[in-house]
């Protein structure tokens, strides 16, 4: 609910529908078991790891459409620092139609959890976040 509350709000640093290269960082995998899905959006943690210092980082990465009710999707990155049970938003948000987005890569190493989450936002319970890594 605070990232909804911050997205509602304006909070959130919004960022076009682009993806991001970043460099510095080695891609690994998508993980198919953080994937969010919300009225036609979705999103899933990507980790990689850092070039300089070998350390895990985490970045989210999203297909973002017109959601099944019309709206732009939003996508945004969560951590978790206490085992999931809180989530603080670490990301910007990203928007739009027709675009698939990323955020930067988040240190995710030991005593971390990545989440992302999606929706539409059309009111402040229009999203979902998936499984932290």
């Amino acid at each position: 609910m605070l990232a909804v509350g911050a997205a509602a709000a304006g909070l959130f640093t919004a960022t076009g529908g682009s993806a991001q290269a970043q460099d510095g960082y080695s891609d690994g995998d998508y993980q198919a078991s953080t994937k969010a899905e919300f009225v036609n959006c979705g999103g899933e943690v990507q980790l990689g790891t850092s070039l300089s210092n070998g350390s895990l980082y985490a970045r989210g990465g999203f297909t973002l459409n017109l959601s099944s009710r019309g709206r732009e999707c939003w996508g945004w990155l969560e951590r978790s620092t206490d085992g999931g049970h809180t989530w603080t938003t670490i990301s910007g948000g990203h928007h739009g139609a027709g675009v698939f987005a990323q955020t930067y890569y988040y240190y995710d190493g030991v005593g971390y959890l990545a989440r992302v989450c999606v929706g539409d936002l059309l009111y402040d319970n229009s999203y979902s976040c998936g499984a932290g890594v």
